[in-house]
């Protein structure tokens, strides 16, 4: 992708620097690359105008202006202009020359172990900055990480809170950072602090460490699943650093190291220029040879790549093709990326408006009852293209219920996770359509694979269906899949399994008596709801799921009795802030069935919370289904 040109009616200056083209855009905004007076070029963030007529995004952009101001060092992009007054309120930042560490482990591999320190202590560095000022970034991962040729830049302060508000939630539902990078606290709605941007860290070292996510599983909700709950996949990192990144993927908060402990761990690092491999640093030193001279240029409006593959960066005797390659994604592909300067891409609509659904509507109870496999292999049946992959008869494909009643299937090499029912509030806008819908999507690489999904909910509540597809070259097999699934969404197979917590409407049984006098009064329907889950925010919130779990590999207390004689086990916390209970109501095989209570608010309250969680377990088990 390259700098795109102005249009003919676009303004060609914002406050005193020149407009050269447009580095990227997205829903929320775009960013410009600009050229100050004294010929520095900038990453100009601007905000959509339309948007700000919306209740919060001008504030919203305000707290990013005020976060990012508040942070300086080395290893941080620093913004040295803002406005965010004028009509069409910007934050201009130093346009920083580097390859974004997503893609440099991508293009290039895992990096080797001097890299990784020196990468550790760059951020250990930023971080330490960034909470000096107060904030939490939130938000680390690899893509906001920039390699340059002095080190590493912390970049996108977006989503960055001050820590005397440290909620994961700022907005209801809206749970801020990206899934596979977030901290057990992010994925369960607990508060946030420095410690969370910690874990975060351990993650984005592993990564780079031995290029694989240390969390990473085959669907955005399985690896939410293994953060929150799960053991840190660590086998693949060199030894000499799993002693470094362990203690950052600590569940607990309390006991991982602080930037400045991880600093004393690292010990000295040698002087110079960062150490990256050649590839890196030959991509970081073309893309600076690029960029040199456009700022010079008084009559530049747009910039183009000017380079062709003739044109590559070469050293003679020492240069191998792969080298060459990695040179040429760098333009096409540093472009590209740079626009995470300003982070724009990242932001997310968090106020879902309500579209118009193709065809007729579908029940949330219809999903909650059906058998997901069943559905699955009765709409492929006779439709498996060839090319994707697996069996065409989806009846010897293997398959098994996943965490949320939903379908794991495999067959060969390939493996598949479908859910229908369950949020698709963690994949965004594709320009795409699927069965008149809005396609939803993200895409990894290797195994990673991609997420498909299609929200068919209406108003403020966002569930549908999902497929996540591992060992995938592409996402067609997924769109193909969602397109079956919609074709008969409103008569799938049902589960036959009266005893199961798969077709408990959780929501309905929450006794509101007992909700209303502890944290209400409340709406009569949750405000955010899947087939499996409710939510509602009070004086303090309550989350309650049903989910399949194995329970061997839950943090638990010891059982409590309630009042009805059933026990229930307290998650293992130090949070004064949460209370978290869990009732197990039959065991499947090797896994449980459980109900999962939540109650979270201000600190201190633990123990009111812990009183509402159990009064509300010990009447809603009383209404779930008989196991004999």
């Amino acid at each position: 992708m390259m700098v795109q040109p102005l249009t003919p009616d676009e303004p060609r200056t914002i406050g005193r620097y020149r407009v050269l083209g447009v580095l990227g855009s997205g829903g929320m905004g775009r960013v410009l690359l600009g050229a100050g007076p004294d010929g520095r070029l900038l990453a100009i963030k601007q905000v959509h105008a339309h948007l700000l007529n919306q209740r919060g995004y001008r504030a919203r952009f305000q707290r990013e202006v005020s976060a990012s101001t508040r942070v300086s060092g080395a290893f941080t992009a620093p913004v040295v202009d803002f406005d965010v007054d004028g009509e069409t309120p910007w934050l201009a930042s130093v346009f920083v020359i580097g390859m974004p560490l997503n893609r440099a482990i991508e293009e290039c591999g895992p990096l080797p172990v001097p890299a990784v320190r020196a990468l550790a202590a760059g951020l250990a560095v930023a971080l330490a900055d960034i909470h000096r000022a107060g904030l939490v970034h939130r938000d680390l991962k690899p893509a906001n990480v920039l390699l340059t040729a002095d080190g590493p830049r912390v970049i996108d302060f977006g989503i960055a809170y001050m820590m005397e508000n440290p909620g994961g939630l700022t907005e209801t539902g809206s749970t801020l950072g990206s899934p596979a990078f977030m901290s057990p606290e992010q994925t369960l709605g607990e508060s946030v602090t420095a410690a969370s941007d910690m874990f975060a860290l351990g993650s984005v070292l592993a990564t780079a460490a031995s290029g694989t996510n240390p969390f990473q599983a085959a669907s955005l909700a399985y690896t939410l699943f293994q953060i929150a709950h799960g053991a840190s996949d660590l086998d693949t990192v060199p030894a000499e650093l799993r002693s470094l990144i362990e203690p950052c993927l600590y569940k607990d908060p309390n006991h991982r190291p602080t930037p400045a402990q991880l600093l004393a761990a690292l010990g000295r690092q040698p002087e110079g220029p960062a150490p990256w491999p050649d590839s890196i640093r030959d991509a970081i030193e073309w893309q600076r040879r690029e960029f040199a001279g456009i700022a010079s240029d008084p009559n530049a409006t747009l910039v183009g790549s000017r380079a062709s593959r003739s044109t590559m960066p070469s050293r003679a005797g020492d240069a191998s093709d792969s080298r060459r390659k990695v040179a040429w994604l760098g333009v096409a592909g540093l472009l590209a990326i740079v626009a995470l300067v300003a982070g724009v891409l990242t932001w997310k609509h968090s106020e879902s408006s309500a579209q118009a659904q193709p065809g007729p509507g579908t029940a949330l109870s219809t999903l909650r009852a059906a058998d997901m496999c069943a559905w699955l292999r009765e709409a492929l049946s006779g439709s498996v293209p060839a090319e994707s992959g697996w069996d065409a008869d989806p009846k010897n494909w293997t398959v098994s219920s996943s965490y949320t009643w939903g379908c794991d299937a495999g067959s060969g090499a390939q493996r598949m996770i479908v859910h229908a029912g369950e949020t698709t509030a963690l994949i965004r806008e594709t320009a795409g359509k699927v069965g008149g819908f809005t396609m939803l999507g993200t895409e990894g690489s290797g195994n990673v694979g991609c997420d498909r999904g299609v929200n068919l909910a209406d108003g403020q509540q966002v569930w549908g269906i999902t497929v996540n597809l591992a060992n995938a070259q592409n996402c067609d097999f997924a769109v193909h899949v969602i397109e079956r699934l919609l074709a008969t969404r409103t008569t799938p197979p049902k589960r036959v399994d009266p005893a199961s917590l798969a077709e408990v409407d959780v929501c309905a049984i929450v006794p509101r008596a007992t909700l209303d006098s502890a944290i209400g009064p409340l709406s009569q329907t949750p405000p955010l709801a899947t087939a499996h889950s409710c939510h509602w925010d009070g004086s303090a919130t309550l989350e309650v799921h049903t989910q399949l779990v194995d329970l061997a590999a839950m943090r638990l207390d010891a059982g409590v009795e309630l009042a009805n004689g059933k026990t229930v086990f307290p998650r293992t916390s130090k949070l004064t802030s949460t209370c978290e209970f869990i009732y197990v109501h039959r065991t499947v095989a090797d896994r449980q069935e459980i109900v999962e209570v939540q109650v979270a608010g201000t600190n201190g309250a633990r123990e009111q919370y812990c009183d509402t969680a159990r009064s509300i377990l010990n009447s809603l088990i009383g209404q779930l289904p008989k196991t004999n």
